[in-house]
């Protein structure tokens, strides 16, 4: 599970947008996002979907949490075996009694271990559910309220990382983005990135989020309304516990947990 402080975050993210100027290596016409091997992204066949109206019938999780519910459209298209594992565990009721083990401050939160540390035991880490293929698309980004899957192993096999077809494995605890601080040093490398990707930076300095992010991780769901923002600041904005000293994650004071995760469909909401 990725773990980032604010002020690494924004250094990071600053560092990247100078060497993309440079280089034209993330975000141009000829996009290379790195990652463990380069994969090229042609920014001319992208589309926001975070930054569309949700159809009537999208899949749709209701997150209900002890600081408030998230409402996040789900993308069973771009993840189909994550969106599918998350959708089956929310209705088994996996997920009930859970709780957010990590935040880092107004930047991100963790959520969805039994334990509060976050950790994960021998038998539970080697089980399929914790070796879901990590699945990207060039469609979803690390905006503000995007619901990720981080990386928690990686395949092994030497002739498979030799030619740049190992996968990374993604398991059932999920990030949920809120946003990095776009000071004014980082809105004047977005302003000079290349006009092909004109409409992604313009996202990012509208919704927030976290670039570092951006193909590290499978986005399965997107959070709308205010309601969700709230309480995904309130959850982020929590003071934390020391480091737990088995994982390193920082929870918050008070225990945050997931009640229960409700799967219904973007009409129903609005009904």
């Amino acid at each position: 599970m990725a773990k980032l402080n604010k002020k690494t975050v924004t250094r990071m993210t600053i560092l990247v947008f100078v060497m993309t100027a440079i280089s034209l290596t993330m975000f141009s016409c000829s996009t290379y996002c790195a990652q463990n091997h380069q994969t090229y992204i042609d920014m001319a066949d992208v589309t926001l979907h975070q930054l569309e109206e949700p159809e009537d019938n999208a899949p749709t999780a209701i997150i209900h949490t002890t600081a408030g519910d998230i409402t996040a459209v789900l993308y069973p298209e771009e993840a189909p075996e994550y969106v599918a594992q998350f959708t089956r565990l929310a209705k088994e009721g996996y997920y009930d009694g859970t709780y957010v083990f990590q935040v880092e401050k107004d930047v991100y939160f963790s959520a969805g271990s039994p334990d509060v540390t976050g950790s994960v035991d021998g038998t539970q880490a080697a089980s399929p559910e914790e070796n879901v293929v990590m699945e990207k698309s060039a469609d979803l980004w690390p905006f503000r309220g995007a619901l990720c899957a981080p990386k928690t192993g990686h395949d092994t096999n030497f002739w498979d990382n030799l030619f740049g077809q190992a996968a990374d494995y993604t398991g059932t605890r999920f990030l949920v983005c809120d946003t990095i601080e776009f000071d004014d040093a980082a809105r004047e490398e977005l302003a000079a990135m290349d006009e092909s990707a004109k409409k992604l930076t313009d996202a990012f300095l509208e919704k927030g989020g976290v670039p570092n992010y951006a193909q590290q991780m499978t986005i399965f769901g997107q959070a709308y309304g205010d309601e969700s923002f709230e309480t995904i600041d309130t959850i982020t904005s929590s003071s934390v516990k020391a480091a737990a000293e088995d994982t390193g994650y920082t929870a918050p004071l008070e225990d945050i947990l997931i009640e229960s995760i409700e799967i219904t469909t973007w009409n129903k909401v609005n009904d």
